[in-house]
């Protein structure tokens, strides 16, 4: 009898601790769930559509391929592209520029160098504001400053497609016309522009340079980029011409 009355009480005290832990995991669920899906659903609600965007027609591109480099600079990648011939797609300042370089991504962090904790951490969980950034290039990135840099090929149908997406990332005026660059920002040569889309951890400027590569089937990542070094396994048909792998 007292055998069955400890068993009975032992038993009654793991059902409680189960039904502790189950609650505690409930909440932790629920936490995440706000975590990430508020700011999802935010960010879908209020991120402008895709803007309809007017460029040169496809058979301006004259060359069989063009030239297209991912260059990580550190916590950041970008997009460097072989600009088309006659086509002024580089910033104000640098129009026709040889090469244009498409980087994105959160406004105070990117574009004001504002590392301070509290806005690390709302880039970090918060859909915040972004920026794109457009620098014009004559030359590559030296080896000293960039980490990484890799080089495929495309072709034109390819170029023009991806070109069409990277500008639908910049916010348009009602003419369809990209809404005016911010003021200069010292140790910049480009120009920033107000971005279309949130920035937020789990869509940062890493997944981002991913998900334009992908739309045009030269990149595949299988788990969510964050991370600058994710971006160079994620590539496809690229190859590393400076920096280590």
């Amino acid at each position: 009898m007292q055998l069955r009355q400890f068993l009975q009480r032992k038993a009654g005290q793991v059902r409680a601790v189960i039904r502790q832990r189950r609650r505690c995991l409930g909440i932790l669920l629920l936490l995440n769930g706000g975590l990430w899906g508020m700011p999802a659903l935010y960010m879908a609600v209020f991120t402008p559509p895709s803007p309809t965007i007017e460029l040169p027609n496809l058979d301006t591109l004259k060359q069989a391929k063009y030239d297209i480099y991912v260059v990580n600079w550190g916590f950041h990648t970008a997009l460097i592209l072989e600009q088309p011939q006659g086509w002024r797609l580089g910033p104000t300042n640098h129009a026709q520029a040889r090469y244009v370089e498409y980087g994105w991504g959160d406004k105070r962090f990117f574009m004001l160098s504002d590392t301070s904790i509290p806005t690390t951490l709302a880039a970090g969980v918060l859909p915040t504001a972004s920026v794109m950034y457009l620098r014009g290039r004559e030359t590559l990135p030296q080896p000293q400053y960039a980490r990484q840099l890799y080089h495929r090929q495309i072709t034109p149908q390819q170029l023009h497609s991806l070109l069409r997406s990277l500008e639908q990332s910049f916010q348009r005026t009602t003419n369809g016309e990209r809404v005016a660059p911010y003021p200069q920002v010292p140790r910049f040569a480009g120009q920033f522009y107000p971005g279309r889309e949130y920035y937020v951890i789990w869509s940062d400027c890493n997944a981002w340079t991913v998900r334009q590569l992908q739309a045009i089937n030269v990149a595949q990542a299988y788990f969510p980029v964050i991370l600058s070094e994710q971006v160079g396994p994620s590539l496809t048909g690229f190859e590393l011409i400076k920096g280590a792998k």
